[in-house]
């Protein structure tokens, strides 16, 4: 039998085996891709558990401190004048380590920097300290002031910062 070109060209024997092999090359990439893809996927959720894990630390250290003022509300902080009164507080909720660390200071209008906060808790808007109570809460201009204090919570790995601004209804007759 003779070999011709007609018959090489036509000749379809071992076709199926480079079809499958090519196949098999495809899905070998394909599995390649969806493995690096998941450890990515894997790799994002742990970083995002990570992140709310520090917020909720953050957020729940200034919720305890504006729940508890006693914590940092001294006879100290308060006799402190506006630009010095500070107040560093940490926070655990189980008595084991520290979840937060929480800096108090009094909101005031020269922003002077309080010695011993981080520049997080010093930067805070410039604003009176002592004014009279905001219309509709109830508490009487005559007897009354409001003191401004902005408060900044720290997650225990530094990663997350809450900051909040609060006000506290003093007596004027009880300075």
């Amino acid at each position: 039998m003779k070999t011709t070109i007609n018959n090489t060209l036509n000749n379809e024997n071992g076709i199926i085996m480079v079809v499958v092999l090519v196949i098999l090359v495809i899905i070998t990439l394909l599995g390649l891709s969806a493995s690096r893809t998941a450890v990515t996927e894997i790799q994002m959720a742990s970083n995002e558990r990570q992140l709310v894990d520090d917020f909720c630390k953050a957020e729940g250290g200034l919720i305890n401190t504006l729940e508890i003022p006693a914590t940092w509300l001294t006879d100290d902080f308060l006799t402190a004048g506006e630009t010095t009164a500070a107040a560093s507080v940490p926070i655990n909720y189980d008595g084991g380590a520290v979840d937060a660390t929480v800096e108090v200071r009094c909101i005031e209008e020269t922003g002077t920097a309080v010695a011993g906060l981080s520049n997080a808790a010093n930067d805070l808007p410039v604003s009176p300290h002592i004014t009279p109570p905001p219309a509709g809460s109830g508490y009487s201009l005559k007897y009354f002031e409001v003191r401004r204090y902005g408060v900044t919570a720290t997650s225990s790995t530094g990663n997350t910062q809450v900051q909040a601004g609060v006000w506290k209804v003093f007596n004027k007759f009880n300075l």
